[in-house]
């Protein structure tokens, strides 16, 4: 029989001992004799599991370590060497004397362990003492499709012949997302004078009021060569206007992940990492305000020491077979006036299960046009230069957000 391609360790300690137990019964042949270890108050010497092999003549014994595949920090775990050191010399205290110690863990394959396995057993028998071998979990995948009835109670009680598998993908329910940053594009053109059209046509230091009582006149419109008032408006940059209050209109590419178990199987004890890659200057998350929400706790977070990756800590660790949450809102700024594309992988790390894929962020800008006149002498002088800001709109600063006076729709934007 074929192994499942996810076939995954017991959830606990107990269920780990059960299987080596059934496993190393078929194994030595000696399902009937193998046991458990008694645990009392003198411990049991490094061996969890023995069992009489060689028509009784010796024992072998069984040290079980159920490990999780990760760390809380989310780096993978590992059987030390010291761990091994310890177990050797637990198990010499045993009696009778072992023929054979086998260290099985849930962990996978590690060659410097392996090779330090190799060569304390290789020094036990040069001094008539047990063999060692340590059993990754690669060597469980292996071994449990040669024995079926260890195999089949296994998958029965385990579940693992069920696939796990995640979604991650935007809120929109896609995994691309296009954002729309706004930007202010100003074009300053330098041109030659012209004494037909009066040099105070641009003058930014009137007020709003000023300039409409000024240009109401149809003579001064049809002398400037402006064709009316709204001409006159969109050549006018009010950022400049000293009489205005100003405040930079930041600008961010806001998104939600929606988390969903499309497989078969519980997914336990799981968090998410996110990477982006591209061209932007940051991404963060949504804190809570220390007044307008105080206890706000936002499922992704940030690193402290880092500007182009976060994580989602889910609230609840345990995602069922269809269930799904959404995570609290991150974003990516945007490099002012640039487009491009932000690609975002996303990594699932779990008690007995990883994954990982990629979204895609399209970062389109859109501009409000602003032209800014500049008279020079000579034609060998003109020219016209380009530049991208965020915009500066009317309004106050309030506890924890901006009023803006304006509204988005006074912009024109393309």
């Amino acid at each position: 029989m074929k192994s499942p391609l996810n076939i995954h360790p017991p959830k606990n300690w107990q269920d780990f001992e059960t299987l080596c137990l059934k496993l190393w019964g078929e194994i030595w042949s000696i399902p009937h004799e193998i046991d458990f270890n008694s645990d009392n108050a003198q411990g049991q010497h490094g061996v969890d599991i023995f069992g009489p092999v060689n028509g009784g003549k010796k024992y072998n014994g069984i040290q079980c370590k159920n490990r999780k595949l990760n760390l809380i920090d989310g780096s993978p775990n590992r059987i030390s060497i010291r761990d091994i050191q310890e177990e050797i010399e637990k198990a010499k205290s045993f009696k009778p004397n072992l023929s054979k110690l086998v260290i099985a863990t849930s962990l996978p394959k590690d060659q410097k362990i392996e090779e330090y396995v190799r060569t304390q057993s290789v020094q036990n028998v040069e001094i008539g003492l047990f063999t060692i071998q340590i059993c990754f979990w690669d060597f469980f995948e292996r071994k449990l499709s040669e024995f079926p009835r260890v195999y089949n109670w296994y998958v029965k009680n385990e579940d693992f012949h069920r696939t796990k598998s995640l979604s991650v993908l935007f809120s929109n329910g896609r995994n691309e997302m296009i954002c729309f940053p706004k930007f202010q594009k100003t074009i300053k053109r330098y041109i030659v004078k012209d004494e037909n059209v009066e040099e105070d046509i641009l003058d930014l230091s009137l007020s709003l009021n000023e300039l409409l009582e000024k240009y109401k006149s149809e003579e001064h419109v049809s002398k400037s060569g402006l064709k009316n008032f709204n001409d006159i408006f969109g050549r006018i940059d009010m950022s400049k206007n000293p009489l205005m209050p100003k405040i930079k209109w930041e600008q961010y590419c806001w998104l939600k992940l929606q988390i969903t178990n499309t497989g078969e199987a519980v997914i336990e004890d799981y968090k998410i990492e996110l990477e982006f890659e591209g061209d932007f200057k940051k991404i963060g998350a949504e804190k809570g305000h220390f007044l307008h929400n105080p206890k706000y706790i936002n499922t992704v977070r940030e690193y402290s020491n880092s500007d182009d990756s976060l994580i989602i800590v889910p609230k609840n660790k345990t995602l069922v077979q269809d269930d799904y949450f959404t995570t609290g809102n991150f974003y990516i700024e945007p490099k002012i006036g640039e487009g491009s594309a932000v690609k975002m992988t996303w990594k699932i790390i779990s008690r007995d299960f990883t994954d990982s894929g990629f979204l895609t962020i399209i970062i389109k800008p859109q501009f409000h046009k602003v032209v800014v006149i500049a008279k020079v002498d000579s034609k060998l002088e003109e020219k016209e230069e380009v530049s991208y800001q965020l915009i500066e709109r009317t309004g106050v600063h309030q506890i924890g957000y901006v009023d803006y006076f304006d509204k988005e729709s006074d912009y024109n934007f393309e």
